[in-house]
């Protein structure tokens, strides 16, 4: 018997069994889950490293017009 567990956020869990002649499929929807969220970690990367970089120019310009 196969059972999947989704945590839906902190404290909260829902499960159900799986059909045998079903696990593959969901393997792989749990795999598509993991890219998804793999991408979605590096676009937030990138987003912080943009902002970073925005915020640096900011402070150089301020530093400018002060010397």
């Amino acid at each position: 018997m196969w059972y999947l567990t989704v945590t839906l956020g902190p404290g909260r869990t829902t499960g159900g069994i799986i059909p045998p002649e079903q696990v593959g499929e969901v393997r792989s929807w749990i795999e598509n889950y993991h890219k998804v969220k793999d991408h979605l970690e590096k676009i937030s990367e990138i987003n912080r490293e943009l902002l970073r970089r925005q915020r640096d120019k900011q402070r150089q310009r301020k530093r400018g017009r002060k010397g």
